[in-house]
């Protein structure tokens, strides 16, 4: 929604680069072909692609091959709730 009211309005912010839309289309193509991954957007233009641990590696190495990708970083789960 965000992103849909800066596109918007007057005058229209564009933070997305042509990177960010092809990793929309990549990271489709890869889940149409079996590759379980999908992705969020910030408030900018860094796409944040989840996978399951398992196939993070081929994730990145995918993300890495695609034009404009500066770079990739990787981060998990943290720990369950706890009392502090």
């Amino acid at each position: 929604m965000m992103h849909a009211v800066m596109m918007t309005s007057n005058p229209p912010l564009m933070y997305w680069q042509p990177a960010t839309v092809e990793i929309f289309h990549q990271v489709r193509e890869w889940r149409a072909s079996g590759l379980p991954a999908g992705y969020t957007v910030d408030a900018g233009a860094n796409v944040h692609v989840l996978c399951l641990g398992g196939y993070a590696a081929e994730v990145e190495k995918r993300l890495r091959e695609i034009p404009g990708v500066k770079d990739v970083l990787k981060a998990g789960a943290g720990g369950g709730a706890r009392v502090v």
